[in-house]
């Protein structure tokens, strides 16, 4: 009933403002985690890695190229909160709609989730955690990117179920 469609809808909001929070908290600490120190340089840079010879070509020390990832970052981060948060409004709209129409209200924000599902799964684990050894830190960025990238799929599988 119209209580799940809430539910449905709470769940896509509570993630849209979950990354429009990581973006905004990632632009007011530009100077720390995207800093030539931060945690984008020294990801890229592999410095916490075993540094195994074999692999140490990857790592990048440039600081025009950690600016542009922080940047893609953020602006990722953006999109997908925006769009979630633009299908939590639509969601809200229809809740007392059609199955029909509420199944189609769910568009931007399963678009949402996706573009969030795709950064956590593409960005951090298959480029930082492979590509840049992530895994190999002691940082737990790999954990946080799963976690991230599991609330997204979870939410997704939920709202698009069918609805009465």
């Amino acid at each position: 009933g119209e209580d799940m469609r809430v539910g449905k809808v709470l769940m896509v909001l509570a993630l849209g403002l979950f990354m429009v929070l990581a973006a905004f908290n990632n632009v007011l600490t530009w100077g720390g985690a995207f800093s030539a120190d931060g945690a984008v340089a020294m990801t890229i840079g592999m410095q916490e890695t075993g540094q195994h010879p074999n692999l140490m070509w990857r790592a990048i020390d440039s600081p025009i190229i950690v600016a542009l990832g922080a940047i893609g970052i953020i602006l990722v981060e953006i999109a997908a909160g925006v769009l979630a948060l633009w299908g939590a409004l639509n969601m809200w709209k229809a809740r007392a709609d059609s199955a029909a129409d509420f199944h189609a209200s769910k568009e931007k924000g399963l678009l949402g989730l996706s573009v969030m599902a795709v950064l956590y799964l593409l960005g951090f684990q298959a480029v930082a955690g492979e590509w840049f050894m992530v895994w190999q830190t002691p940082a737990p960025t790999i954990l946080a990117a799963f976690i991230n990238l599991a609330m997204a799929l979870l939410v997704m599988l939920w709202v698009n179920t069918k609805d009465d």
